[in-house]
């Protein structure tokens, strides 16, 4: 069978990417293979297997010819029939990942690019010895985590950790990054809508690859908060205000150490013509030096951005001996109404740890994984997942636009964040580092290396949606999975942002547009197709699975906050109910999605929550 899917690639690869020299194609097919090897749902993995093992007879070139294997795949992504747009989104995702993610920057991709080169990465692999008790376990090193090691820290032994490693250098290899910073490899998708799940793993958490973004969460939202709980003035209060600006001040979180990047410029003239208003976006970051910070999402050390690991738990105000780096908390030892022991795994031992207290905050995907794993039972645990589903809009021009260069981000609107019942959408700009553009981008209209030698012309930028739409845990233990839909109040929202980018590319003078759909929704200002009748097509997407491409970096809710264990998983302390001794501090305690990037809100939550302890 291997070999039959090895033929099915290369003839698939070399008709959607005729340019690709030999070398190329087998990088890509070897990056393919290790999608294939560690996908975590391994039911779509049979169905593709499956698919490229009939490709590969040679009856299949009596229905489809090898020159018309771009525009079949087209017509998969097309079709009503949600299996078949799954397979041909699915192709496109994995194709796009395998070229993004095999050339280590290098290839005929990047020959066109002036693309920085850092290659000189580490990853710092401590020695750790695994203590037989601690005081204070906290689990995960983030923005929940990092801060709660620094409150307990003053008055107990605490011991910090963490799943993944640090990464001490400089790189923009994007394969090296996703592999060492990012859970599952940044590869995991739901099921039902195919949105690509990113959570930050390592020494840091998210906030060391994250993009900086540093958003207060907004009074609305808390007031909120405090309605889906039943509580009057308790997010919404002056005690999680000052947690908030404690946080946002030992950050240095401000708009000083920000501007406007090229890549944004034609997206602000955009917004503006279209009298849309913008705001520079403000960063944790120490100095306006840090300009090229957009690098470090694929492992960067840049000394000027103030993660976790730089402002909560330094070598100045934290025991190094006490931080555990790559340990994976299989469990919990759950005994009486407490927890006894986690059980934690390093360089394949299994350790048993006795423990006092209990503070989990490794992410809304992994937080409730653990506590299922621990015969923990609630029904709302590892539901009520939120995502801020992302979509993206990039526009070409004939200036060029250095699209990855500068800040991550630098300019955001919140003119439509409340746009209705509450929910809405942010816009904001997007950097086009190749593995965050190929794959949501598959192209299909052009020849590649006709897009790709363009590629510095364009300018992208992205919706994010305050979702109403819920996930759940597939609990397929070891390896746990998680299905979403989205609904139609959110399509629309996202719809109604997709469309207030194009205007905003167009009225900046674009003479291309894509739309991350799939297939690829493309306009030419070349063509007969006017602008008026590209947004009509769009506004006519239908709220189905694998129509559009989706993303995730923000995933909340799965253990959400409320008094009465029937309505959620943690106490207003964010205690678990049940639980005398374990306490949630990420974002899978949010009552509802944020409704802006949340590194601002899990810090102060965690503050504000770990200062009661």
């Amino acid at each position: 069978m291997g070999k039959r899917i090895d033929k099915s690639f290369n003839k698939i690869f070399s008709n959607l990417y005729p340019n690709f020299d030999q070398e190329e194609l087998r990088n890509s097919k070897k990056y393919f293979d290790f999608i294939i090897g560690n996908f975590p749902d391994r039911f779509e993995i049979i169905q593709l297997k499956g698919f490229f093992f009939v490709f590969s007879f040679g009856l299949r070139k009596l229905f489809i010819k090898d020159a018309d294997i771009p525009q079949f795949i087209k017509n998969l992504q097309s079709s009503n029939l949600p299996i078949l747009r799954k397979l041909g989104s699915g192709i496109t995702a994995l194709f796009g990942l395998s070229i993004a993610r095999s050339l280590n920057g290098e290839g005929s991709v990047y020959k066109y690019l002036d693309y920085p080169i850092y290659k000189n990465t580490t990853i710092e692999k401590k020695d750790v010895s695994i203590p037989k008790s601690i005081e204070v376990a906290v689990i995960g090193s983030g923005s929940g985590g990092g801060v709660a090691a620094n409150v307990l820290n003053e008055k107990h032994e605490v011991g910090l950790f963490e799943k993944g490693s640090h990464g001490n250098g400089q790189t923009n290899n994007e394969t090296f990054g996703y592999h060492n910073f990012y859970d599952t490899n940044g590869i995991q998708q739901t099921r039902g809508y195919k949105v690509l799940l990113l959570a930050g793993m390592g020494i840091g958490g998210g906030t060391s690859v994250n993009w900086t973004t540093s958003l207060r969460t907004p009074d609305k939202i808390l007031n909120e908060w405090d309605s889906l709980t039943g509580q009057d003035n308790y997010f919404n209060s002056s005690e999680f205000k000052m947690s908030m600006d404690y946080v946002c001040n030992e950050l240095n979180v401000d708009i000083e150490n920000n501007r406007i990047p090229q890549k944004e410029e034609k997206l602000a003239e955009g917004f503006e013509l279209n009298n849309l208003s913008y705001k520079i976006i403000p960063r944790n970051t120490s100095n306006a030096d840090c300009t090229e910070s957009g690098f470090s999402t694929f492992g960067r050390y840049d000394e000027s951005i103030n993660s976790t690991n730089k402002v909560w738990f330094s070598d100045e105000s934290f025991d190094p001996n006490n931080i555990f780096s790559n340990t994976n908390i299989k469990s919990l030892d759950l005994l009486n109404g407490k927890a006894t022991h986690i059980n934690v795994q390093n360089d394949g031992i299994l350790h048993k740890v006795e423990v006092d207290k209990v503070i989990l905050a490794a992410g809304a995907l992994n937080t409730p994984k653990i506590l299922l794993d621990s015969g923990y039972k609630n029904k709302h645990l590892g539901h009520n997942l939120k995502l801020h589903p992302v979509s993206g809009v990039a526009g070409k021009f004939l200036e060029e636009q250095e699209p990855w260069a500068g800040t991550m981000q630098g300019i955001y609107s919140d003119d439509n964040l409340f746009l209705k019942d509450n929910y809405g959408y942010l816009l904001e700009g997007l950097p086009m580092h190749p593995s965050l553009f190929f794959p949501f981008f598959p192209n299909n209209n052009d020849k590649f290396d006709d897009f790709v030698k363009s590629y510095n012309y364009w300018s992208g930028s992205i919706v994010l949606t305050s979702d109403t739409s819920s996930g759940s845990i597939i609990n397929k233990n070891p390896q746990h999975l998680w299905n979403y839909k989205l609904n139609d109040f959110d399509q629309n929202n996202l719809i109604h942002g997709i469309v207030n980018l194009i205007k905003a590319n167009f009225s900046a003078g674009a003479e291309e547009i894509m739309v991350a759909s799939s297939p690829t929704m493309h306009w030419k200002k070349s063509s007969n197709e006017s602008i008026e009748e590209f947004i009509n097509t769009v506004e006519s997407i239908r709220n189905e699975p694998y129509r559009m491409l989706l993303g995730s970096a923000h995933q909340m809710g799965t253990a959400r906050i409320h008094p009465n264990p029937e309505h959620g998983v943690t106490d207003l302390d964010g205690k678990v109910h049940g639980l005398e001794n374990v306490y949630i501090v990420d974002g899978s305690t949010f009552p509802r999605c944020s409704g802006v990037n949340p590194m601002i809100t899990i810090q102060s939550l965690s503050h504000f929550l770990m200062s009661k302890v």
